[in-house]
């Protein structure tokens, strides 16, 4: 019986003794590979993507934001940005001689990007390792493909779908013969003709619910306008005091915004296009 206890007892002590050598053990150093670009996320400050036999895509930071400044120019989608600024923490572990560049499918690369002056090129998937060749200025790199898939290859799909800048603060609206004002006080008030179904008068808060849907709302899809205009016009202004228009047209599939400043046309549901247009509407009544 004597024995089993100390069998018990060494047991534990040396089970013991591998836990606290497992917690207190130094961590094993981990290579983090090499960086592909020399770049902050924060420092960059313009982006060129440029595809084989497409045009390519200019994006400038600007004080309020990024912007596509081409092949057409709009407010660009931060998220869509940042899938590209990825490219500042991206790392590579193997390294190989920046030569013999077509049989990585580099020579032209699928796609080039520039942040700033550094250019990074994605050639093709290795079967082995699955992993994408990259090519900078000294080497050619191999790196995971989420980098290289994550550039977008559609210039519309970085132009952002937000109706409305974030400094871009309504105070007042003109539907042709209603009008919607917020005073200085902050209280909202309407004058002309009410739309159609008002079944009753907005309270404040209802206003502020719906000017705040004007900032919120995002379109299903954005382009630049090819031509043609709304069937009603409306004029925002903001409390920064810059006013714009936007055409206002139903279409068989939803409702469409273009906004004149930007020439740039926003797509909407049916149901959203109606909010939007009628505080009515959007407050149920």
């Amino acid at each position: 019986m004597k024995s089993k206890v100390i069998l018990n007892l060494l047991l534990v002590l040396a089970v013991t003794a591998i836990a606290l050598f497992a917690i207190l053990r130094p961590a094993e150093k981990k290579d983090p590979g090499t960086k592909l670009v020399d770049l902050q996320r924060e420092q960059v400050t313009r982006i060129s993507i440029e595809r084989r036999k497409a045009a390519p895509i200019r994006l400038e930071k600007r004080t309020d934001g990024w912007h596509v400044t081409a092949p057409f120019t709009s407010r660009a989608d931060i998220g869509q940005v940042d899938r590209v600024l990825d490219l500042t923490s991206a790392n590579a572990k193997q390294k190989l001689p920046h030569e013999d560049l077509a049989r990585f499918d580099l020579d032209p690369p699928q796609v080039k990007v520039m942040l700033d002056e550094q250019a990074i090129a994605f050639g093709r998937i290795n079967d082995i390792t699955n992993e994408q060749y990259a090519a900078t200025a000294d080497a050619v790199y191999l790196v995971t493909p989420f980098y290289g898939y994550g550039i977008p290859a559609d210039a519309g799909k970085l132009a952002s779908r937000k109706l409305l800048a974030d400094d871009e603060i309504p105070v007042a609206f003109a539907f042709g013969g209603y009008r919607i004002i917020r005073d200085d006080k902050g209280r909202w008030s309407s004058t002309g003709t009410v739309p159609a179904k008002a079944a009753a008068e907005l309270s404040q808060d209802e206003f502020n619910r719906w000017a705040d849907e004007w900032r919120v709302t995002y379109a299903l899809s954005v382009e630049p306008h090819k031509g043609g205009a709304g069937a009603r016009g409306v004029t925002l202004r903001f409390k920064s005091g810059k006013s714009i228009t936007l055409q206002a047209a139903g279409t068989d599939s939803g409702f469409t915004l273009l906004r004149n400043d930007e020439n740039m046309l926003y797509r909407f549901g049916a149901q959203t296009g109606s909010r939007l247009m009628n505080p009515y509407v959007a407050a149920g009544k």
